[in-house]
């Protein structure tokens, strides 16, 4: 049984007369922990979140579809913000030039921020700290993103042993989920809604919407989540990685939720918290094979192959309808993440660096370093014990959607074709188009080149 007390860590702040709260990936106010701590430690207070140019180019544009779901985000956030007295200030701009721009108009004595973890997130942090330390401002980061911190756990390369010691970690912590209250509110000069009209036009995100999310996090059947989280023609996978990625609700809360329902899910809390783990005791590894043995493959990079797997153009019903889930929805299945990602790396010969970026231009759950070395396990350059894995896309495709249900959904094109076909274009006649590669061929290249490292 879980007790529901958490124990902040024991660190000193003063109070100061004005403070900024800096949400970025928090979008949320309930159980917000630093929002908790601002609120506590400070006689006024601004709230801001800042479009960060720096990441615009991560985007398609300023209309790419994601920015549907940050925008419901933030106007939801706002509307929090109000219920206790508040409302959000937000700015398009580079944080390094606002930000001190901010802390002289409003005379800033402190800023809080929950702390991040990507190499941008924390290089972006380093500086805006050391301007705070330069000009006498409090800066204060700590975790809310994860259960464990990093180096909590002593070092480990391999999930099972991490686990255990995670698992062990935090039956010594107590959990409780807290909410804010009022607080004097800064004056600030931009009205939100008047600037996400002009940002972007009025609409919700077509597939993630916070309506969604809330009644996904109520209503899923995490009791049967190990059953058919695999299959791929069933809704049998939360979804929620998209909400925690911004944190419309707290790690904490999704433990609570799920802690005695599903051990499997808890289980994936840990995969994500391990990765982070990874990046603070091996960082050299992120866009380097972490087995030295796999860093010299010599990787083929065909760019016109890669094209067509960028555009669902393999041949393989299997792999285009994954990559179109993930450009038409910004999510994929987790089963089909390993199944396109192992056809690209095995069957195609390019370079696992190169699918890392395509990913990160469409995922809404994107995180670089669940990214990064999620890529680096599919193909089969992590310090993984297990044997070389090379994923067959038919084998996939007839056991983790038998009846085509998912391939069809994605590749309507292919609705009147027959099972059989669908599964093994190969050996059957497809009215598709054309093969790029021949998979039974391209998996005995493939084992030749990975036996050479």
């Amino acid at each position: 049984m879980v007790s529901k007390k958490l124990i902040f860590s024991n660190i000193s702040i003063k109070m100061h007369n004005n403070s900024i709260f800096w949400f970025r990936q928090d979008l949320r106010t309930f159980d917000n922990k630093w929002l908790i701590k601002a609120i506590k430690n400070s006689k006024n207070l601004v709230t801001i979140f800042i479009l960060d140019k720096n990441l615009i180019p991560d985007f398609l544009g300023l209309w790419d579809k994601k920015f549907l779901f940050i925008k419901e985000a933030l106007l939801k956030l706002d509307e929090d913000l109000k219920e206790i007295g508040w409302k959000l200030t937000i700015y398009h701009d580079f944080p390094e030039k606002i930000i001190p721009e901010i802390c002289k108009k409003y005379e800033i004595y402190s800023i809080f921020i929950n702390k991040s973890y990507g190499t941008y997130w924390k290089n972006r942090d380093f500086q805006i700290k050391s301007y705070c330390l330069k000009n006498n401002i409090e800066f204060y980061s700590e975790n809310d993103y994860l259960l464990n911190e990093p180096d909590e756990i002593e070092q480990r390369k391999v999930f099972t042993p991490y686990f255990k010691l995670w698992q062990k970690k935090l039956l010594e912590k107590e959990i409780v989920l807290e909410k804010p209250w009022k607080i004097n509110q800064l004056e600030n000069d931009f009205e939100i809604n008047k600037f996400l009209d002009e940002l972007i036009i009025w609409e919700n995100h077509p597939y993630f919407t916070l309506v969604f999310w809330k009644k996904r996090l109520d209503d899923f059947d995490y009791f049967h989540y190990e059953d058919f989280r695999n299959d791929l023609d069933k809704d049998w996978t939360s979804r929620l990685s998209v909400y925690l990625r911004f944190w419309i609700f707290s790690v904490r809360e999704i433990y609570l939720k799920v802690s005695e329902k599903s051990q499997i899910y808890v289980s994936e809390l840990a995969w994500r918290e391990f990765w982070q783990h990874i990046d603070y005791y091996f960082p050299f590894t992120k866009k380097l094979e972490f087995q030295e043995k796999r860093r010299n493959i010599a990787w083929k990079n065909d760019e016109i192959l890669f094209k067509k797997w960028c555009d669902w153009e393999t041949w393989y019903p299997i792999v285009d309808a994954a990559m179109k889930q993930l450009v038409e929805t910004n999510w994929m299945h987790w089963r089909a993440r390993m199944i396109v990602a192992s056809f690209l790396t095995k069957d195609l010969l390019i370079d696992w660096r190169l699918w890392e970026k395509f990913f990160k231009k469409h995922l809404l759950d994107y995180d670089e370093n669940v990214n990064f070395w999620n890529w680096q396990w599919s193909a089969s350059v992590w310090a993984d014990p297990k044997p070389l894995r090379i994923f067959s896309p038919i084998l996939q495709s007839e056991k983790f959607d038998k009846q085509t249900k998912f391939i069809k959904k994605y590749l309507p094109q292919l609705s009147n074709e027959d099972i059989k076909s669908i599964h093994n274009p190969l050996d059957f006649k497809l009215n598709y188009i054309d093969l790029i590669v021949n998979h039974k061929d391209a998996q005995k290249l493939a084992r030749e080149e990975y036996k050479k490292g």
